[in-house]
């Protein structure tokens, strides 16, 4: 069954613009990974700059990718405070391992959001996917469980057509940096998905999906780990995104999202000044971008 919020399908309603001529404008979108509140003391000063700097550049939405809070749910108040009171754009969200920590309820409770959903804007389709439990010696394998994973093998198959980008909170298993079997070594050890192997499946089956974007390794940009991955990782049709920890003040990534072509980029937030050697071009790609001057959008499935 499919979640909803507030047993609510809410619709935009149709909106035309007169004069829209030539190619659309890009869909923009603001991937903010970990703010982790409060992981360190500096977590709250290193969330405000990143929203300082987020506030003054161009987006549709952001998307939190996970670990709003470190395991207490008193810091969903800081959470409101530093990025859902300040933003002036939709703020969409998913669960990650320090949620689960804090409790997936009061992680519901805080964002208003169910703990699986897609959105469409423009004719593109974001599926934002949470982290349920964990394993591993370090609890970092992180598992989105059957439940979710039945809803989005339907959801996939209810639209095979929309270009699709999913969030989610863990890497996919060897893909980005430091996505591989690590517990024999020290904390924070093996850091991916569980369910690695059947999103890996699903990705074959559904040729629409070409993002997977994800947080959980806190991951600085260019870093490049011991088997030579780093910020990006290509397989078949999917484009795997590493983003930053705000926490960490590693910066964000943003999407532009065009007809024929998706670009990455890598924002440091404390520069406010975009990181020319963490940019990808995903060229060879052909989108369900709609112009936005007519259109009908389902803002919760």
């Amino acid at each position: 069954m499919k979640p909803v919020i507030h047993d609510i399908l809410i619709l935009a309603c149709v909106v035309v613009l007169a004069g829209c001529k030539g190619e659309p404008d890009p869909l923009i979108v603001c991937m903010m990974g970990d703010p982790q509140l409060i992981m360190v003391p500096e977590t709250p000063d290193n969330v405000n700059m990143a929203m300082n700097d987020i506030l003054n550049l161009d987006h549709e939405f952001i998307a939190v990718l996970g670990d709003l809070a470190q395991g207490d749910s008193k810091y969903y108040t800081d959470y409101k405070e530093l990025i859902l009171n300040r933003s002036v754009k939709p703020v969409y969200s998913l669960a990650g391992n320090g949620d689960v920590g804090a409790g997936l309820s009061a992680y519901q409770q805080a964002t208003g959001f169910p703990l699986y959903y897609s959105i469409y804007r423009r004719g593109i389709r974001f599926v934002f996917l949470s982290t349920v439990a964990t394993s591993g010696k370090y609890a970092h394998i992180c598992h989105i469980g059957s439940e979710q994973l039945s809803w989005l093998r339907d959801e996939l198959e209810a639209d095979k057509n929309s270009t699709t980008i999913i969030f989610s909170h863990p890497p996919i298993f060897e893909t980005t940096w430091h996505s591989g079997e690590r517990d024999h070594l020290a904390n924070p050890g093996s850091m991916y998905l569980s369910e690695s192997a059947q999103l890996r499946r699903l990705f074959h089956e559904h040729p629409n999906i070409k993002i997977y974007a994800h947080g959980h390794l806190h991951h600085g940009y260019g870093g490049i780990d011991e088997k030579g991955r780093g910020d990006y990782y290509f397989d078949g049709n999917v484009l795997h995104i590493s983003v930053g920890a705000t926490a960490n003040n590693q910066g964000s990534s943003f999407l532009f999202i065009n007809g024929n072509e998706i670009t990455v980029k890598a924002r440091n937030h404390q520069t406010e000044t975009w990181i020319e050697t963490s940019e990808y071009k995903y060229s060879s790609v052909s989108t369900t971008l709609s112009s936005g001057c007519a259109k009908v959008e389902a803002d919760i499935r």
